[in-house]
């Protein structure tokens, strides 16, 4: 994924990339999310002040190109942090952005703001933690974590699956390996084996894509997500 927003299917989660949906996502080269930068972006329609945003400040931002469609953007000047420039930026849109962090660094996630009464209230976003996507991501969490070998925390996988009517995961394909044979098939023993209790929304794009990527708890000395997922059990 190199370039400027790249057309991609992706949910965007605290260590993980949930995907499904078309996806706008800025990938430039990563800088620090706390610096400060230079603005100088007028108003606009939504989606090219986020080209530029991602421009000046080199991190991912990430939503559903629904989303944008059809807001203006506020302007933003001055020398700011990428989180208040966003901000900034975001005023009168209905929207908010939800920072994230992976081992590669902050990135901002789009999602409709808590009593939004805009279009964009309706539409949703790839941070809200109570639709369909984040229930997915914890049930594959849950089945991973399951067993030592393909529990997340030290590998990056990309993985691929579709949800049938009843629950099952079907046509689970890992994307990209681990790099270790062994993790590989449990990876996918483990998911083949999910059922969810809850049938997957008619407007679900599928297939769904999931990204995992090693966590940061070993240098920050955080609780790994399989330790924080059996507590929470």
């Amino acid at each position: 994924m190199t370039g400027s927003f790249a057309p991609l299917r992706a949910f965007a989660l605290a260590g993980f990339v949930f995907c499904g949906g078309t996806l706008a996502i800025a990938q430039p080269a990563l800088r620090s999310g706390d610096a400060f930068l230079s603005f100088d972006i007028p108003a606009q329609p939504l989606s090219d002040a986020l080209r530029e945003f991602a421009r000046v400040t080199r991190l991912p931002t990430l939503y559903r190109s629904e989303l944008v469609d059809g807001l203006e953007s506020s302007p933003v000047h001055g020398f700011l942090t990428a989180q208040t420039a966003l901000a900034q930026l975001l005023e009168s849109t209905g929207l908010v952005a939800q920072r994230i962090a992976s081992d590669t660094g902050p990135a901002f996630v789009l999602r409709a703001a808590e009593g939004a009464t805009s279009g964009a209230a309706e539409r949703g976003g790839l941070g809200n933690l109570a639709g369909y996507p984040a229930f997915v991501q914890a049930r594959v969490m849950s089945a991973l974590c399951a067993s030592a070998d393909s529990a997340p925390g030290e590998y990056r996988a990309l993985l691929r699956f579709s949800v049938r009517p009843g629950g099952a995961l079907e046509n689970v394909e890992l994307l990209s390996s681990t790099g270790d044979a062994r993790r590989d098939r449990a990876i996918l023993s483990s998911l083949e084996r999910v059922v969810l209790d809850v049938a997957p929304p008619a407007d679900l794009h599928q297939p769904l894509t999931l990204l995992i990527v090693p966590g940061t708890a070993r240098a920050t000395g955080a609780t790994t997500p399989c330790v924080t997922e059996r507590g929470e059990r």
